[in-house]
């Protein structure tokens, strides 16, 4: 019998009992439960279990903490569920469990999220090309002026290839099948006949069989028929594949996808997602044109809490088809700079009003980067963490969203809403658009900046600070300082932000967050690896100073059961400090939905005097010290 037997025991009988329990399995740190009635589960008695570090509940699956010894804990558990527990989940099962409007939005995110760089890109440069043109800094006749403006409009021309590639990663399918279905829908004979129909000339029908009529429509900047038809031809390549003798399913299973596929998005999914995205762009202008100031004000305010809700995908592609089809958009991206602009203003306010230093630093670093477009270190990190400034913050968008909106303010670059884009909104036709664009700009951060400093805010407590001074004085006392470093680049994350409570409380040790920014993770210190997680997303490393630390890559990246995830070393390995532990695909872990945040946890903290965080700098650089252990 294990030391862990009790505690699985009484875990169990907690949790509702063994029918409660659907299947069970394990990360590094946690025992995990797929469990039939959650209102059985008897939380606040599960926490209470000697040997249990915390417990929670993720979403469908109910989660204990235990530590570096979830082995022999999840061991002892398997002895008690005997035929129970299971080392994977039910997949099909936690898909059916998520609802059709989560799975949409995910799926929506999934697919626009990588394409975001091309269209971005695209976007800043056809703000570039509108500056060239409207001060004449070269000919528009010229070469060099076509090829910007072949480069500025190949995302948007192109842009269902990209949605193609991105969607059907993210439905786990060909991707080449589904750009073959792309280049279908862009290739010459639709392209030319829909010129013509529209050029009022005559053209030759397009019939299946003599029968089915094949309309010629405009797909070159279309959304919402490629993404139809990638997520048909994932059902109907899973299908055929699923019958096809393997000896010819190479040959034969592509040709029969594309011969079902491609006929049914012509004469179906095409027009049907064409007529859709009319229409909902169509209501969007009505909406816009005709209640400019109330929608523009509701976006522009509203815009932040769509942003952590997920919601904001669910019109970025509609905004993205307008955008394409007129040259510019009216609605979304100036929404979307009124808010950015409005979050800024919040934040420097606090800035100049706290009264604690840790604050200032904080809110000095995230206004700057709000002001360039990166919002999510301001909301995160200063006014939704004080509250009150983020209802400066929404008022400033919403009164700048409502201005932007009655003056028809048009942006000719879609791209992440700051000053780096205000060229975009150099209108050659309209001279007035760019001046009011940086109106709009100055109105939201000056309205948002003093909503925040009349309503004011209350300062956090001390008791970070106060801590920090202890552990000062702790180093004078013990004159000795084990530091550690980073081991990876990117932008350090406050951990009381992290979406997992575990790891936000620093439950299983003193603990740094780091949103990487390149996908080499190195030893921090010359140490042992002790551990590499079978799902490979956590490795475990014993310093020569007796430090035990535990580099957790990713949340809930276990699911990914390995996937993005390739070892450098093995477990016995001595390691040097800035030696390559591990290789992680940090667009394919955010593709497939989780967040690739790097972790590092001093999971022995309770053997020193204190373990203090040391970051000073927002970007951090492997080599960086990031924590000091205090003997």
């Amino acid at each position: 019998m294990s030391k862990y037997t009790d505690l699985a025991i009484e875990l169990i009988e907690l949790m509702g009992g063994k029918k409660n329990i659907k299947a069970a399995w394990h990360c590094v740190t946690r025992l995990r439960f797929n469990v039939v009635d959650t209102k059985k589960i008897q939380l606040n008695d599960i926490k209470k279990i000697k040997g249990v570090m915390g417990a929670q509940f993720s979403g469908e699956q109910f989660q204990v903490i235990i530590g570096n010894e979830v082995d022999d804990a999840f061991e002892a558990v398997q002895e008690q569920l005997g035929d129970i527990a299971s080392l994977e989940t039910d997949e099909s099962a936690e898909k059916s469990s998520k609802g059709i409007i989560s799975r949409l939005m995910d799926f929506i995110s999934g697919t626009f999220t990588p394409a975001l760089p091309a269209i971005i890109g695209a976007g800043l440069l056809k703000g570039v090309v509108s500056l060239i043109e409207a001060f004449n800094w070269m000919p528009t006749e010229g070469a060099a002026f076509n090829i910007l403006q072949m480069i500025s409009d190949s995302a948007f021309y192109f842009l269902p290839f990209l949605l193609a590639v991105s969607a059907a990663r993210k439905l786990k399918t060909s991707e080449y099948l589904a750009m073959s279905v792309a280049g279908v829908l862009l290739y010459p004979t639709m392209v030319e006949g829909f010129n013509a129909l529209s050029a009022g000339e005559s053209v030759q029908e397009l019939n299946l069989f003599g029968i089915l009529p094949v309309p010629y429509l405009n797909y070159s900047t279309s959304v919402i028929p490629i993404l139809l038809a990638v997520w048909f031809l994932s059902h109907v390549y899973q299908w055929i594949k699923k019958w096809m003798p393997k000896s010819v399913t190479l040959m034969f299973s592509p040709v029969l996808t594309l011969l079902i596929v491609v006929p049914v998005t012509l004469i179906v999914l095409g027009p049907i997602g064409t007529y859709i995205g009319t229409a909902l762009s169509g209501v969007i202008l009505w909406l816009f044109e005709n209640v400019g100031i109330l929608a523009g004000a509701i976006l522009g305010g509203a815009w932040p809490l769509l942003v952590m809700t997920g919601m904001h995908w669910a019109i970025m592609p509609m905004g993205l088809q307008i955008y394409a089809a007129q040259g510019y958009d009216s609605f979304m991206t100036p929404a979307m700079m009124a808010a950015t602009f409005g979050m800024t203003g919040a934040t420097f306010a606090v800035l100049f009003k706290t009264k604690d230093e840790s604050m200032k630093q904080i809110s000095l670093s995230a206004g700057i980067s709000a002001l360039l477009g990166i919002t999510e270190p301001a909301m995160y990190g200063v006014t939704l963490k004080l509250k009150k400034p983020f209802i400066g913050a929404m008022t400033g968008g919403a009164i700048a969203g409502a201005l932007l909106n009655v003056f028809s303010v048009k942006s000719f670059g879609m791209g992440i809403p700051g000053l780096i884009v205000l060229p975009g909104y150099v209108d050659p036709n309209n001279g007035m658009n760019f001046p009011m664009a940086i109106i709009g700009s100055v109105i939201a951060f000056v309205f948002a900046f003093a909503v925040t400093w009349i309503i004011g805010f209350e300062d956090e407590t001390t008791d970070e600070a106060e801590k920090v001074d202890a552990s000062a004085n702790a180093v004078k006392t013990s004159g000795e300082q084990i530091k550690i470093a980073s081991p990876v680049n990117g932008q350090f994350v406050a951990v009381e932000n992290l979406s997992d409570e575990t790891f936000a409380q620093q439950i299983m040790g003193q603990t740094t967050a780091i949103q990487p920014s390149a996908n080499e993770i190195v030893a921090p210190f010359d140490a042992e690896v002790t551990l590499i997680a079978e799902t490979n997303h956590a490795i475990g490393l014993r310093s020569s100073d007796g430090i035990e630390l535990l580099i957790h890559l990713g949340i809930d990246t276990v699911e990914l059961k390995g996937q993005g995830f390739k070892p450098q070393v093995k477990q016995g390995d001595q390691v040097t400090q800035g030696d390559l532990l591990m290789e992680m695909d940090i667009a394919a872990i955010k593709e497939a939905g989780y967040d690739p945040v790097v972790l590092s946890i001093v999971t022995n903290t309770a053997d020193y005097l204190d373990v203090i965080s040391t970051a000073t700098e927002a970007d951090i650089v492997v080599g960086d010290n990031i924590a000091a252990a205090i003997n």
